[in-house]
């Protein structure tokens, strides 16, 4: 009986102890490069080498994929809803509800994106100003964020040619989608407004993935905060808040008049979210993972994590000789 109740305390010491690991915040690299062989400073070793050193194409490419569906979904539902000849304008006079329900939509298209295996793998950024974000809150490899923006560019691209070639006539009516400020907004005006935006969303993004509790709520907090920022800007500078979003339709023009308002605007409105969360003024300052949705069950190229991930097959061949 006595070694029965041994047992039971020393199983709720180990409980705790887990439990306790898993709610600690990112303070070193101790904390979780986790996977199978928690604890293995072997496999812990070799997978941090792995994120330095390793091949991420399969990252970057998720990336791509997920940026084209996305700019696909960008052009379709903005010749929709937005397209002169197409009924939904006319059954939706309101302009501002329309751009309610075109941010919602897009915001839906991310979340939907995240949960994805390819979003579940590179973490569905799918924009160069969260990478860019990512990379300031030291949770990147400089040459991880470079990946990623190429494949989001390359994406972006491809996902607005092919969404300009469904959709035709509503497409053209629309420039393809591309983005422009608002009649009598001034490009400068339009700058802020893009870097203000971008700056909301991200330190919303970087806030929620900084906290337990939020984390698993990350992608329906963007999706309305979409939904509201293209409300409140779509008016005013188009509420692009993402390079890659803006250079796609643009690339299908081709136009880039505007190009130093849809990629300065965002880039530093996320710069700017992310050297804040490091500044020291705030509490959990560092995002759990880089990725919107964080399932434990894949590989992680993120620096720090604080939530379990599993290390690729080449890492663990290293440590079991298998």
């Amino acid at each position: 009986m006595a070694d029965s109740r041994d047992a039971s305390r020393r199983a709720g010491r180990r409980g705790a102890s887990r439990v306790g690991d898993e709610g600690r915040g990112a303070s070193s690299t101790e904390r979780v490069e986790r996977g199978p062989g928690a604890g293995d400073e072997a496999l812990a070793g070799f997978y941090r080498d792995w994120k330095r050193e390793g091949r991420h194409l399969g990252e970057y490419a998720s990336e791509g994929v997920g940026t084209a569906v996305n700019v696909f979904c960008v052009v379709g539902v903005v010749s929709v809803v937005f397209g002169a000849s197409s009924p939904v304008a006319h059954a939706i006079p309101a302009v501002p509800l329309r751009l309610f329900i075109v941010g919602l939509l897009l915001g839906g298209v991310g979340w939907l994106v995240a949960l994805s295996p390819p979003g579940k793998l590179s973490g569905a950024h799918l924009n160069p100003a969260v990478s860019l974000g990512f990379g300031l809150l030291g949770k990147m490899h400089a040459r991880d964020v470079g990946g990623y923006v190429g494949g989001q560019m390359a994406g972006a691209i491809l996902g607005a040619v092919v969404g300009v070639a469904a959709f035709g006539r509503l497409a053209r009516e629309v420039a393809h989608a591309t983005l422009h400020p608002g009649a009598g907004v001034g490009p400068t005006a339009a700058l802020l407004d893009e870097g203000g935006a971008t700056f909301a969303l991200t330190f919303l993004i970087y806030t929620a993935l900084s906290h337990a509790r939020l984390r698993p709520w990350t992608p329906a907090l963007v999706t309305v905060a979409v939904g509201v920022l293209v409300w409140l800007d779509g008016n005013y500078s188009g509420a692009g808040m993402n390079p890659a979003r803006w250079f796609g339709p643009a690339a299908s023009v081709p136009d880039w008049s505007r190009a130093w308002v849809y990629v300065a605007g965002p880039l530093a409105g996320s710069a700017a979210a992310a050297l804040l969360r490091r500044s020291g003024l705030l509490t959990h300052p560092l995002p759990h993972s880089g990725k919107i949705v964080h399932d434990r069950t894949y590989r992680s190229i993120f620096k720090d994590d604080a939530v379990p991930s599993t290390p690729p097959h080449a890492v663990r061949r290293r440590t079991t000789g298998r």
